[in-house]
């Protein structure tokens, strides 16, 4: 989708533009109109000075010469004039060109002159001495137009400037004010990755009712989930005892019910311990969770590793590679629930030793556990990473943990890997993004 200073640049830059163009050319076009109102005003001087010029002799009326602008006798000088009634005067500027005459008044047109020049052109008509006359003068408007022109150039030239410069402020200034969304950006993926629990208030009051609803259904949310991890927890131990009383009234009638019908009872009894497990088995291994926080190697690995050697005592060593002072950016209980059930599957296979080696990179954190216990077949570890496999169903001891962790990596858009470890036992590699694709749970 085109982003919103695009989308206000290409509507608002051609609206400049033409509105730019439209003031420029009108701004010409009455600057041109005031120019020839002033050089009407200007020829009807002329006119005026031409029927002043005009003496009555003996025979008749004669223009007298000396009263004439010395420019009407220069050639192609820019000021023409015509003269007419019993006789014709026209000026020596004129040379052999004939001054077109079309009526009376101001001319609407510009006429052809002399030299390739354009003429703004008067006529009136006078009576003198008993004679009708009529007076035409002209001035080359030439000379205008070409400064007409050269300023339409510069004032567009300027306005295209302008609009251009506009432009550039609204794309800072939209950028300066949409500086507080980034931040709330910004701080949603914190608080995606645990670095916080709420959203800072101190923003635009425009963007204060967003913030305060965010934090709203963020809190909801949490102790929605505070109450079903609670609620899960509390009712595995509910069901604990009346399950170890099923198992063992199902053990002391092994001998009064058909073999088909006890083993099949057996086996669903297991399946709900084995989902009973899996429930109380979260709960344990993240007893202290804190949602909101990074998970922090030099602490919460290292509580975690101690509760797993107090769960076996006379487990693995379990032994740590990597740099503990960085914390890695996601959710602390993420982390421990992901760490807790491959550590615990490790704890429970492993002969003597259980590694985890980890790289925190710029785009991804790499992962590792591996023990020197009997591992995985290779069939059986495809058939686990299959897609829609049951994990609990799979090996025993290596299938409730990785359901759990599966699914947390593919909460994060990671990749999951079984191998055979140097050690002799499983090796999972485990890769998680550090930033999700958008679109994507």
């Amino acid at each position: 989708m085109i982003s919103i200073s695009r989308r206000l640049t290409l509507s608002l830059v051609p609206l400049l533009l033409v509105s730019v163009l439209l003031i420029v050319q009108g701004g010409v076009w009455l600057y041109d109109q005031a120019q020839r109102d002033y050089l009407t005003q200007l020829l009807q001087r002329e006119a005026d000075s031409m029927l002043a010029a005009l003496t009555r002799g003996s025979d008749g009326l004669f223009l007298d010469m000396d009263k004439v602008d010395p420019d009407y006798r220069r050639p192609y000088s820019g000021r023409y004039f015509v003269v007419q009634g019993a006789e014709k005067w026209r000026s020596r500027s004129l040379w052999d060109h004939r001054l077109p005459l079309p009526g009376d008044g101001l001319q609407a047109e510009l006429l052809p002159g002399p030299d390739g020049q354009e003429l703004l052109v008067w006529s009136g008509e006078y009576l003198k001495g008993g004679e009708r006359l009529t007076i035409s003068v002209a001035i080359d408007y030439q000379p205008l137009l070409g400064e007409f022109r050269q300023a339409s150039w510069w004032l567009t030239g300027l306005g295209v400037l302008v609009v251009l410069l506009a432009a550039a402020l609204q794309h800072w200034f939209l950028r300066r004010s949409l500086g507080p969304l980034r931040r709330v950006q910004g701080e949603l993926a914190e608080w995606r990755s645990g670095e916080r629990l709420q959203l800072s208030e101190q923003v635009p009051e425009e963007l204060a009712p967003l913030v305060a609803e965010i934090n709203h259904l963020g809190q909801q949310i949490e102790s929605v989930l505070e109450r079903a991890r609670n609620s899960a927890g509390d009712l595995g131990h509910a069901l604990k005892t009346p399950l170890a009383v099923i198992e063992s009234r199902l053990e002391s009638l092994s001998g009064q019910l058909p073999h088909t019908d006890w083993q099949e009872l057996q086996e669903q009894v297991q399946s709900i311990r084995t989902q009973l497990e899996r429930t109380l088995q979260r709960a344990r291994l993240a007893p202290d969770q804190a949602r909101g926080q990074r998970f922090a190697p030099s602490t919460d690995l290292t509580a975690l590793v101690q509760t797993l050697q107090s769960l076996y005592p006379n487990g693995p060593q379990i032994q740590l590679q990597g740099e503990l002072s960085i914390s890695w950016p996601f959710d602390r209980e993420d982390l421990l629930e992901l760490l807790g059930n491959l550590l615990d599957n490790a704890c429970k296979w492993a002969r003597a030793e259980v590694r985890v080696a980890w790289q925190l990179r710029a785009d991804q954190l790499d992962l590792e556990v591996a023990d020197d216990g009997p591992g995985i077949a290779k069939a059986e570890r495809e058939q686990v990473l299959g897609r829609g496999a049951r994990l609990d169903q799979q090996a025993p001891g290596h299938g409730l943990g990785l359901a759990i962790v599966r699914d947390m990596v593919a909460t994060y858009q990671g990749t999951l890997a079984l191998e055979q470890a140097p050690e002799g036992g499983l090796l999972v590699r485990i890769s998680l993004p550090l930033q999700r694709r958008r679109g994507s749970a």
